[in-house]
């Protein structure tokens, strides 16, 4: 069985999950914060690749990771034997560097439980693989669960390894971590691109790669367009994950600009590992509207950011339905528009805005 740690859109995240691996994929057990598979060993070697190769393709999965035995009760002592012996196989470094961390796997007190009993379990843990003649490191938890950060830092699953315990409501579950998200090169993308407007919206990449890898096409025979590109978000996560053609549009001529200055910036990170050639991204100004005017092909996928609308100025109600009317026209008019260059069983992937609490959410559009 393999477990998934979700971050911080974790319904979001299930269904990405499952899009990718497959939607036969059994879901044995979930949480807020876990999910866990079995699919005969299909998601551990996703097409072939190993479990970094499914952790880089996820934008909302922090660890992924194995699950190998399960104890009755609540008592992490129980795990110890178990962790030891996975411990003392770790090679390349002559320390043993391991960590501990716990999660709710329906039994969110008893996760307080077992993490209160880490500094006792670490320290039998330590004394048993002392006894293997090399140094011993336990990295342990501020909270409940070590981060990504602190996995990747202490390069645990180099070493001895990250072990969590899930807490069921009559058992403790034992995995341990094979993979944690890229952290830096995540936050790079982010927060290093040269050209973010607030105004027009940041959509975080993380949350754009789940909108792509939920429209559930394969990258390297398909065409992907964003016609709503603003910064260009969309654009360079699916530049990572090997689109055959990138199609971004806008009616924003800064939007475009800023897209073309972020792609440009993006294929000069070389430590950014890029399965699009930049000669396959086509970037021009077109309102989302009469898009079908401008391109000849219909694409395979649509996957975008609407406009949010222009900045408020009261909290009137006249103003805001007014403005709510413009902008439920304006999608309205685009969807049409874009429903025309889809290819049949296509997807279109749209994140809208809320307006907030007691306004009406926009529900469904008749194209």
């Amino acid at each position: 069985m393999t477990f998934f740690i979700l971050g911080s859109h974790p319904d979001l995240a299930k269904a990405e999950i499952l899009s990718v691996v497959g939607l036969d994929s059994k879901i044995i057990l979930e949480s807020s914060t876990v999910l866990v598979l079995d699919s005969d060993g299909e998601v551990g070697t996703h097409k072939g690749h190993p479990y970094g190769e499914l952790q880089n393709r996820l934008g909302g999965t922090v660890k992924i990771g194995l699950i190998f035995e399960e104890f009755l009760g609540l008592d992490p002592r129980a795990c110890a034997e178990a962790i030891v012996r996975e411990a003392t196989k770790a090679t390349g470094k002559n320390k043993i560097t391991f960590g501990l961390s716990a999660y709710d796997l329906g039994n969110p007190s008893g996760v307080k439980k077992i993490a209160r009993g880490f500094k006792v379990l670490g320290g039998e843990i330590k004394n048993a693989l002392r006894e293997t003649d090399r140094p011993v490191r336990f990295v342990q938890a501020k909270d409940d669960a070590l981060t990504s950060v602190v996995v990747e830092t202490n390069k645990l699953n180099e070493s001895g390894g990250e072990f969590c315990l899930f807490a069921t409501s009559t058992s403790i579950i034992l995995g341990r971590t094979s993979t944690v998200q890229n952290f830096k090169a995540w936050s790079d993308r982010d927060f290093g691109r040269p050209a973010r407007d607030s105004r027009s919206g940041m959509l975080p990449p993380k949350l754009a790669r789940m909108m792509i890898n939920l429209a559930t096409v394969n990258p390297h025979d398909s065409i992907i367009l964003d016609p709503f590109c603003g910064s260009g978000t969309i654009l360079m996560e699916a530049a990572m994950m090997g689109f055959k053609k990138i199609i971004g549009s806008d009616n924003s001529p800064k939007a475009i600009a800023d897209s073309k200055t972020n792609t440009d910036w993006f294929y000069a990170q070389t430590y950014l590992e890029k399965k699009t050639a930049r000669g396959a991204i086509e970037i021009f100004e077109s309102p989302a509207e009469t898009i079908d005017h401008v391109l000849k092909n219909p694409v395979d996928a649509i996957v975008g950011e609407t406009y949010l609308g222009p900045p408020r100025r009261s909290n009137e109600r006249a103003e805001m339905e007014k403005m709510i009317a413009g902008l439920m026209n304006l999608y309205r008019d685009s969807l049409r528009s874009l429903s025309k260059q889809l290819k049949p069983n296509g997807t279109i992937i749209i994140a809208f805005s809320t307006i907030g609490r007691n306004w009406p959410g926009v529900h469904a559009f008749h194209c």
